[in-house]
């Protein structure tokens, strides 16, 4: 059992000196300023000022006597809190030792800090809890399997082990928020689309029922150091188990203030105010793009299919070195190279534009500087083996990637794919048709045609392209900071498209040289006339020899 405001009892708890006692000697959102740009291993990031006078509010307005940051780092949270209330007790636990020393003269006068691994600890139950959780991806962290036993059986649900550390910082802020107290935490809204979060979701709806949810829109980078698109998750144990829980999309600080001051007054609660109401989503669903995207979701009727029941999907191929391992062609010269050591490669997503890249693209590419081929010998030769002893010299061979391939000097074995897909973008994403036979590095996914429908990659690049592939698009990708969008293989596999036809090989190339003529357009021309061949060709119901007429 969990005991309610024992603070006082904290030195009873915990090792001699892992107490200590703030004395307010600094300003903590002063000292935060050098403490932000600091690469931090344990994951901290200090919040910026105007976030914690939007949390705050919120964990005030439940009139809490004590207050826990269990990330605290400088105590710029628990600050905030104190603004509104300077007889609330503080709490802030802290794992670096470091920070513990700052904190300490930098956190409100009188904060109790605890020098702890927050999972790992009971600090007991409190009314209040503000948090800016530590970001660490799992394969970072050092918890053992029995350390993961220990967090499902303590946070009552199964987890994924690439679950993010903040991820559980969320859970057991649940578990250890008392009987009508109420939390607010910022932490990054990847956990709405990410596999790992599956788990967290339906913990969410079936039993957390958090009382609201802000996403702030991809533009609107609140942590200067970290891209990555922000979330506020506001928590209340003493709501009606049949409440609504409210997210919506705010475009900037001052609008989550707004959306909080409604939160706090109870005023929030309709769909028509831009909100979404979690407990009627599906755990499984990407939740972050149902908040961002205004576009409505592609017609399931019209959009039975996946990309994935057409086309397998793969990340290009990781050289692990590509300053040594991609060359121009002047770099072959330089080294004596011919193109029996190299094969041509797509090293940089700005190398490839348009709908389709053909060979002729590539023989441009490749009489100007751009490194476009990468290393991958068919015969060895003298001048072959003074090249990879440059390399050993220069250390490639024990640089990770190279390290751990049967021999270091040769690429993943990769076909050339059918369709790129650019793994990042901004506005739009680039689907380009490949007919170069020219590979790609890690800058594409690769979409690679299943047995039986080899003729396919020109219509699905034609739906690709169109709004409405570019609406299925909005469904599935994931968002960073600054507007940034970015894809995964899965993603692109999991994107809703028609039923295809199986299409002639005269078919496919007729439909690939219309592609071709497109680009000599305008881009909205273009936009315009790809949607117009969408049209008529989907509208044929895709009967042989009818896609043409």
């Amino acid at each position: 059992m969990k005991l309610r405001d024992y603070q006082n009892f904290l030195s009873l708890y915990y090792e001699p000196n892992a107490v200590e006692v703030a004395t307010g000697e600094a300003d903590s959102c002063a000292s935060g300023e050098s403490w932000q740009g600091e690469a931090k291993q344990l994951g901290q990031v200090a919040t910026p000022e105007a976030i914690g006078t939007v949390m705050a509010p919120w964990v005030m307005s439940a009139k809490p006597r004590t207050v826990l940051d269990p990330g605290a780092g400088l105590g710029g949270l628990l600050a905030a809190c104190r603004q509104l209330d300077r007889h609330v007790q503080l709490v802030g636990v802290e794992r670096d030792i470091e920070t513990l020393k700052r904190a300490k003269i930098a956190a409100p006068r009188g904060t109790k800090l605890i020098l702890a691994d927050y999972l790992k600890s009971d600090t007991g139950l409190f009314d209040g809890i503000i948090a800016n959780p530590p970001y660490v991806k799992a394969h970072r962290l050092d918890y053992s399997e029995e350390d993961w036993c220990y967090f499902e059986e303590r946070l009552g649900t199964p987890l994924d082990r690439l679950t993010n550390l903040y991820a559980l910082f969320l859970l057991k802020i649940w578990e250890d928020l008392a009987p009508g107290g109420r939390a607010a935490i910022i932490l990054p809204a990847e956990f709405l689309n990410a596999n790992f979060g599956h788990e967290i979701k339906d913990r969410l709806v079936r039993s957390i029922r958090p009382a609201a949810l802000v996403v702030f829109a991809p533009s609107v980078n609140l942590f200067a150091n970290a891209l990555t698109t922000s979330a506020i998750v506001f928590l209340d144990k003493g709501r009606p188990g049949a409440a609504s829980a409210w997210a919506k999309r705010v475009d900037s600080i001052d609008e989550a203030a707004k959306f909080v001051c409604k939160l706090c007054a109870g005023t929030i609660g309709h769909p028509s105010n831009g909100c979404l109401d979690l407990m009627k989503l599906n755990p499984c669903d990407k939740w972050l793009n149902l908040l961002l995207n205004g576009e409505p979701r592609t017609d399931e009727a019209s959009f039975p299919n996946r990309v994935g029941d057409y086309f397998g999907c793969s990340r290009g191929i990781a050289t692990g070195a590509n300053d040594f391992f991609c060359l121009s062609r002047a770099e072959l010269r330089l080294h004596h190279l011919t193109e029996a050591h190299v094969e041509p490669c797509i090293t940089k997503a700005v190398d490839a534009d348009g709908l389709v890249f053909t060979r002729e693209n590539f023989d441009a590419l490749a009489a100007s500087t751009r490194r476009c081929f990468l290393l991958n010998p068919s015969r060895n030769s003298q001048d072959l083996m003074r090249y990879l002893q440059f390399g050993v010299e220069r250390g490639i061979p024990e640089r990770h990637l190279p390290s751990h391939r049967p021999i270091w000097y040769k690429p993943e074995n990769r076909a050339v794919a059918d369709i790129w897909a650019a793994v990042f973008s901004r506005e739009s994403v680039k689907f380009i048709l490949n007919t170069s036979g020219t590979k790609n590095l890690t800058c594409f996914h690769g979409l690679y045609a299943k047995p039986g429908w080899e003729n396919l990659p020109p219509l699905m690049t034609l739906f690709l392209n169109s709004s409405d592939g570019r609406r299925a698009f909005s469904q599935v990708n994931r968002f960073y900071g600054d507007g940034l969008n970015k894809l995964e293989p899965k993603d692109v596999e999991d994107m809703p498209c028609p039923a295809m036809p199986k299409l002639r090989r005269a078919e496919a190339d007729e439909l690939t040289r219309k592609l071709a003529n497109l680009e000599k357009l305008r881009l909205g021309e273009r936009t315009e006339s790809i949607d117009e061949f969408a049209k008529r060709y989907f509208a044929a119901k895709f009967r042989p020899g009818r896609l043409f007429s």
